[in-house]
């Protein structure tokens, strides 16, 4: 693959923090006016290799309106689309923290003491999208930065959809799959209108996997994990860690039902449970 330029612009490309299939993300340093320090910021820009894909720059642009629709701490804010050296790329905020996928390697018991934290943290950014008539559809780990506090920032807008109106949800239109298999709500892998209880399903993906340290469903292939999504009934969570409360485990179970309207109807909702459950049994040692 064709290296990226050392400089974009008015932009001194750093550190690569991040890939995706058509993009990267670095850390980068903008630079200012005379006697000013440079600004520290994060670019995401369109891999050499995909310049003549139209795709990859749409999902920039669309990436942007999302993130523009959006002002909360919790979400990643994207200030501009550029364009260098024939490259276009995204300029966002630099948060320096690695994201959940990356935190889960060293272990669930090195992330517990701030998973509470997390959650009604992510809750809220997630709420707030969901309040700006969004729905994310790809909520994992790998999409979500968290700082050693427990501080959070959703991230990777590109295939936000919007909220479906009345007659949307009534008809049930919806369109070709997109999201990551081992996170999808049954209803989005059948390509049917989704709404944000299908992101509910994606988090509770994601809040069984920082307990859990895996995802609910696991296969050898994509097809039988897709069919697990559409019609295994989840497991017990508490079954991989035991200090999981009952009252956690039931929730997730809510979380994850296949229908959605046997799911929590609201982020509000979410938001309300959490903070009237525990999450462990003991709590969870300082690191």
């Amino acid at each position: 693959m064709p290296k990226l330029p050392e400089q974009l612009g008015p932009l001194k490309l750093v550190e690569q923090i991040g890939v995706g299939r058509q993009c990267q993300i670095w850390a980068a340093l903008e630079s200012a006016a005379a006697g000013q320090s440079p600004r520290k910021c994060a670019v995401k820009v369109v891999v050499p290799d995909a310049v003549g894909d139209a795709e990859p720059r749409k999902l920039l642009e669309h990436e942007l309106k999302v993130a523009k629709a959006c002002d909360h701490p919790g979400v990643i804010r994207i200030d501009r689309l550029a364009e260098a050296s024939g490259l276009a790329f995204l300029v966002m905020e630099l948060f320096p923290h690695p994201n959940l996928k990356k935190q889960l390697a060293q272990g669930v018991d090195a992330l517990a003491p701030k998973v509470s934290r997390i959650m009604t943290e992510l809750s809220l950014a997630v709420d707030h999208l969901h309040a700006r008539g969004w729905v994310h559809r790809d909520l994992k780990p790998e999409n979500v930065l968290a700082a050693d506090d427990g501080r959070v920032k959703l991230i990777d807008l590109a295939i936000a959809s919007p909220m479906p109106g009345v007659l949307g949800r009534l008809l049930g239109g919806g369109s070709k799959p997109q999201g990551s298999p081992s996170y999808m709500s049954p209803e989005q892998i059948r390509g049917q209108s989704v709404d944000g209880r299908s992101d509910i399903y994606s988090l509770g993906c994601l809040f069984f996997e920082l307990l859990a340290g895996k995802p609910p469903f696991a296969a050898p292939n994509q097809n039988d994990l897709l069919n697990k999504h559409v019609s295994s009934p989840p497991p017990a969570v508490e079954t991989v860690n035991r200090n999981v409360t009952t009252a956690m485990s039931k929730f997730l179970r809510e979380m994850l039902a296949k229908k959605p309207g046997d799911r929590p109807a609201s982020m509000k909702e979410v938001q309300k449970t959490l903070k009237s459950i525990r999450v462990f049994e003991r709590a969870a040692a300082q690191a």
